[in-house]
């Protein structure tokens, strides 16, 4: 099953889904209670779907169950 992807804060904020070529910031948030949730920001703009499979990446290193699109 893949890790879910939360965009609802950004699309508030921007008016539209995720796109376009910036500097992504994610949280990458997991249910263990010894795990705290951690910021991933991407230091170089890229498009939004290379920046997301680089967060899947991280996330499935870290079991994160959840990724939250930052605004």
């Amino acid at each position: 099953m893949g890790i879910e992807v939360y965009t609802a804060r950004y699309e508030r904020e921007h008016g539209h889904k995720p796109q376009g070529r910036r500097f992504w910031r994610f949280v990458l948030v997991s249910s263990s209670i010894t795990t705290k949730d951690h910021f991933l920001e991407l230091g170089e703009p890229m498009t939004y779907p290379n920046a997301l499979a680089k967060a899947q990446e991280v996330a499935r290193l870290r079991r994160s169950e959840r990724i939250i699109v930052e605004p």
